[in-house]
């Protein structure tokens, strides 16, 4: 469906968020020393630039298109003509303009191109492009919503941003439709025409079809009847007033009139619905989790993640209920999303790394832990996952080290570590392993190594506290135990124990030194 043709506004909108930016200072140094321009030429850019900033739209194309095709490397001159593009809803011209300034100066996909029309913009822009960004997820095959995103986003000088958007919009269009709306505009309204008869016929029949009045709605945007979209959706939302994305299309049907103050309430209607299913799901799966009901908790935390693909809590949820329920390399994979999606997140880096410490994974983990460190080298988790690292090449020297900054970090500022001990780790077998063990222990209750074992089974399994009993049953037998010493120190790291694991790596290191001694 084609809706960039209807979309039309009276302002000429733009905005620069306090904090969100580079200044206009900045911005205008990458503005300067444009190719120069012939002296018979700078009037007619001049004017046409006045006409566009007066928002003459036609009247501004034509001298801009005449400039950008005599000065192909003024980034200036592309920008205003792919400004005015946008206000026309021609959006592959928009993007061929926009492509070549991005290609002349690389710089304005950080930092805006400050045109003239964004100095005075009402405050309600900057707070519907946040909005609309937070939920435009729900209405993601529209391609009016990503035309109408690009627009703004045109009008903010966030030009890669733009291009961005308008690209979806034409990937959301079929090839064939699109090559026939070029060559043919009234077989392409024809086909609006005919949608739309067919889903007025189908209200005639089922009049209480929400589905069918949002798409008549879709196909009345399309064709540039935005008033009736507006008069449609309404409908739709008495039938089933807690359906988000209809809030979400009636919101961005308001934003094709400019009517802002209408779209951002339809876009807090939406994102109220949606936190209320989404808190709900995470309650459902977290009550799962204390229930050990696994797959459930898997399941809440799926659709969790559809209702609100942005939310980390989700994402957390999904990769511990995966751990828990044995699926290693799921949990793994939706940690890995969950970096992907926040790579400020140190959190997410110290449970990715754990994840590959409970599956033997440890030059992986050595290689988060070294990017990680790098980010934020007094981030007390991490330096505790790096004592496990060290302890695992016997390396006790440096592992207490870690565990003194460690403990020097959580009482300078109060916190605590978080308990890791719950991970379950990758063990073929692991039910008939627990088996053997218990079977050998039940004939010699008292083997070191049986019990050394047991506690390393019970580590994997998720259960450090058992895995901790088992160890120190090793020392009540074998006080002397390298092994059992670091890895009841591992542990302890692991539950957050810090204190505890320093002192037995440091018992651990004496029974080395003592034997390197003899």
């Amino acid at each position: 469906m084609r809706v960039v043709k209807s979309i039309r506004f009276a302002p000429l909108i733009a905005l620069v968020v306090q904090g969100l930016f580079f200044s206009l200072s900045a911005s205008e140094e990458l503005n300067k020393n444009p190719p120069a321009m012939s002296i018979w030429e700078r009037p007619r850019y001049e004017k046409a630039m006045q006409y566009a900033e007066k928002g003459s739209i036609d009247l501004a194309i034509p001298g801009l298109k005449k400039i950008a095709e005599l000065y192909p490397d003024n980034a200036e001159a592309h920008a205003y003509l792919g400004w005015a593009y946008s206000q026309k809803g021609l959006i592959p011209d928009a993007i061929e303009e926009l492509q070549k300034v991005l290609q002349i100066n690389p710089d304005f996909q950080r930092v805006p191109f400050e045109y003239p029309m964004a100095k005075e913009v009402p405050a309600e822009v900057g707070e519907f492009i946040a909005n609309f960004e937070d939920v435009i997820d729900r209405v993601d095959e529209f391609p009016g919503a990503h035309a109408v995103l690009g627009l703004y986003y045109v009008q903010l000088g966030r030009l890669g941003d733009a291009l961005n958007e308008y690209k979806k919009v034409l990937n959301l269009e079929n090839d064939s439709r699109k090559r026939e709306s070029h060559a043919d505009e009234k077989e392409t309204i024809s086909v609006i025409d005919q949608a739309i008869k067919e889903y007025e016929e189908v209200l005639q029949v089922k009049p209480d079809c929400v589905n069918a009045y949002i798409k008549l709605a879709c196909a009345h945007a399309e064709k540039g009847m935005v008033d009736h979209s507006i008069e449609d959706m309404p409908k739709a939302i008495s039938m089933e007033p807690d359906r988000t994305e209809a809030h979400v299309y009636l919101s961005c049907f308001y934003a094709m009139k400019g009517m802002l103050n209408e779209a951002l309430h339809e876009l807090g209607e939406a994102q109220k619905i949606r936190d209320g299913v989404l808190e709900k799901l995470l309650t459902e799966g977290e009550h799962s989790m204390n229930a050990c009901i696994f797959d459930k908790a898997i399941t809440a935390a799926q659709e969790a993640i559809k209702v609100y693909p942005k939310n980390k809590k989700a994402y957390y949820l999904l990769a511990t209920a995966y751990n828990r329920n044995g699926e290693t390399d799921k949990a793994i994979e939706t940690c890995k999303e969950v970096i992907h999606r926040y790579p400020e997140d140190v959190q997410a880096y110290a449970f990715l790394g754990w994840m590959y410490v409970h599956c033997d994974l440890y030059e992986d983990a050595k290689e988060l832990v070294e990017w990680t460190i790098r980010k934020e080298p007094d981030n007390a988790e991490i330096r505790a996952l790096m004592a496990v690292l060290y302890a695992s090449q016997d390396q006790l020297e440096e592992a207490i080290t870690m565990c003194d900054m460690v403990i020097d970090k959580i009482s300078a500022n109060g916190k605590s570590i978080k308990d890791f001990g719950w991970m379950r780790g990758k063990v073929p077998f692991i039910d008939q392993k627990f088996r053997e063990v218990m079977d050998i222990l039940e004939i010699k209750s008292d083997y070191a190594e049986a019990y050394l074992c047991l506690g390393w089974l019970y580590s994997k399994k998720g259960e450090d506290g058992k895995a901790i009993s088992a160890y120190k049953k090793v020392i009540g037998l074998t006080p002397d135990s390298y092994d059992a010493h670091r890895r009841l120190g591992n542990a302890y790291i692991q539950k957050g124990e810090i204190k505890d694991a320093a002192i037995e790596y440091k018992k651990a290191l004496n029974i080395l030194s003592g034997i390197q001694l003899q």
